[in-house]
């Protein structure tokens, strides 16, 4: 290759212009060191894809031709299915007082663990150990013992389920002289012609949308204390009760909801069978909608069933009420809100990107080798931001806002400045080309977390929110119609809800639900607003003493 420069040039180049060639020589060096460093990357990534395909048709031809026989290889371990209680248990952990060792001194654990433990639990059995008769006196004398202290040690009881029946018996009156009858006003039942009470209800839905138990293995374990209630019955139940009453607190808590200002949104897959005029491998959606500790205002899960995941539905949802900050993944369709609702990004999406291309390259990487690449630099960076929001997540909005200019805002500017030098570089079809592309696209809306002391860095609010229904979906694998789907938002809304604000779910669901029912069809708003998860007007011993 012919030389960019003669030597007659080079001698007859100025100092300014030939230090202005070193330094185009320097970016240009940096910028193919840049790209050997992102295609070693990528090789390592394609050997790491290699490697894993090879595995599954290696695991596939041994499922399809392989010995059936449930003995596995050495080394491994099945997950905990079987094996959970020993894998769990901590045998370091001891209830007793004992003694801990440190070289130089020696301490006591705490002790009144097991009392703590007990405190919130009613003592319905009480055994005494006295002497009696001639063991009541010393051998050696003759004198009768006399009590110096009580040695009380509580053991803790389990009872299971038990069902009680309310037996309801009105008497009718009749007139001796004239005929007329007469009988006494009865409480409206919870379901017109049903066995169902509000505690029996508040049990079946705390199952399935708290412990995600599916209502066919209910129906087993309720068959095991000689109650026949099939799954049947219990859905429709679920669907007459999110229809008649817990609708109406879904529906006040969403007109509080689109008063805050600040929320997350996100959305996850459910599968509805009877959706007219869809494959029966067609995903359909559940929408959220949340508001965490930092918006200022009452803190919910709002569920939202739609059939697909087309932006108009959280335009719908939303309406011409809401305005302010609203936070979520890189989803296109949040970014079709109308101009009074500023979207803001999540940096857990991006991370999680670069830890992808990080861990394809952990395989046939050594620890400082790893150090070098730009998925370990990347989260590294990221997770300075991180650190700083650990920092300061007790302090007030004003404190929060000036330590990221502070603290974040610098990192942050490096972060962009740093991937946009790679931007013309990367293998888009790679692992790290697709995180620093991905997170060069956000990057509007991930530095917008900057601008408030409200807003979060990222969306895992609303993710959290989503577990308890996507344990459960793993169970139940799918809703059979659309109205128990949208049952199904309604009630995950309100246990939610509930767990965000403290309340033990069981409880509540039981109490709104009699509270619900005497107040008939058209409750007053005021009457409405002291059933809300929030309410200061719930009755005592509503909330967990358990931290949340």
């Amino acid at each position: 290759m012919d030389p960019f420069f003669t030597e007659e040039q080079l001698n007859n180049m100025s100092r300014e212009n030939m230090m202005e060639v070193m330094r185009i020589m320097q970016n240009q060096v940096q910028k193919k060191e840049t790209e050997v460093q992102l295609l070693k990357d990528k090789q390592k990534e394609l050997e790491f894809m290699n490697a894993m395909l090879s595995d599954r048709l290696a695991l596939a031809q041994r499922r399809r031709f392989g010995s059936s026989s449930e003995k596995y290889a050495d080394g491994y371990e099945q997950m905990d299915l079987f094996n959970e209680a020993e894998v769990n248990a901590d045998m370091d952990t001891a209830e007793i007082e004992e003694e801990i060792v440190i070289p130089s001194h020696k301490r006591k654990k705490r002790t009144g663990k097991k009392e703590e433990d007990l405190s919130n639990f009613e003592v319905t059995e009480t055994i005494e150990y006295k002497l009696t008769g001639e063991n009541r006196y010393c051998p050696d004398c003759g004198t009768k013992y006399k009590v110096v202290t009580k040695e009380v040690v509580k053991r803790l009881k389990f009872i299971p389920s038990t069902f009680e029946v309310a037996e309801e018996v009105t008497y009718v009156y009749s007139c001796p002289k004239c005929g007329a009858m007469i009988r006494p006003e009865k409480e409206f039942p919870l379901i017109k012609g049903s066995i169902a009470t509000p505690s029996l209800v508040a049990g079946i839905m705390n199952a399935k949308y708290v412990n995600g138990m599916p209502l066919a293995r209910q129906e087993r374990e309720f068959a095991r204390y000689d109650l026949n209630l099939s799954t049947k019955t219990m859905a429709n139940w679920i669907i007459s009760c999110a229809d008649r009453y817990l609708g109406l607190l879904y529906r006040q808590m969403k007109e509080e909801f689109l008063k805050s200002r600040y929320i997350h949104c996100d959305e996850t897959r459910i599968q509805v069978i009877d959706e007219p005029d869809q494959k029966g491998s067609s995903q359909n959606w559940m929408w959220v909608y949340l508001t965490d500790h930092y918006s200022e205002s009452p803190q919910m899960v709002l569920f939202d069933y739609e059939r697909t995941r087309a932006g108009y539905h959280p335009v719908n949802f939303l309406g011409d009420t809401f305005h302010g900050y609203l936070t979520c993944d890189g989803y296109q369709a949040y970014h079709g809100l109308n101009d009074s609702i500023t979207v803001t990004g999540c940096f857990t999406h991006a991370r999680r990107r670069f830890d992808a291309a990080l861990t394809a390259l952990k395989k046939d990487f050594t620890k400082e080798q790893l150090k070098e690449t730009v998925a370990y630099q990347a989260m590294t960076r990221i997770g300075i931001l991180y650190k700083v929001e650990e920092l300061i997540k007790d302090k007030t909005l004003e404190e929060r806002y000036q330590e990221r200019q502070k603290q974040s805002r610098p990192v942050v500017e490096a972060l962009f400045e740093w991937l946009h030098s790679m931007e013309d570089s990367v293998d888009r079809s790679s692992l790290i080309g697709d995180a620093i592309l991905y997170t060069l696209n956000q990057e509007n809306y991930l530095r917008r977390y900057l601008d408030d002391g409200h807003l979060s860095i990222d969306n895992n609010s609303a993710e959290r929110a989503i577990k308890n229904f996507a344990v459960g979906r793993r169970n139940w694998l799918f809703a059979k119609s659309i109205r128990g789907a949208d049952a199904s938002a309604v009630v995950y809304s309100i246990a939610e809800t509930a767990l965000l604000n403290g309340l033990k779910p069981y409880v509540y669901l039981s109490y709104v639900l009699d509270e619900l029912r005497k107040m008939g069809p058209f409750p007053k708003p005021d009457d409405l607003n002291r059933l809300l998860p929030w309410s200061n007007e719930l009755p005592e011993g509503f909330r967990t003493k358990k931290k949340k």
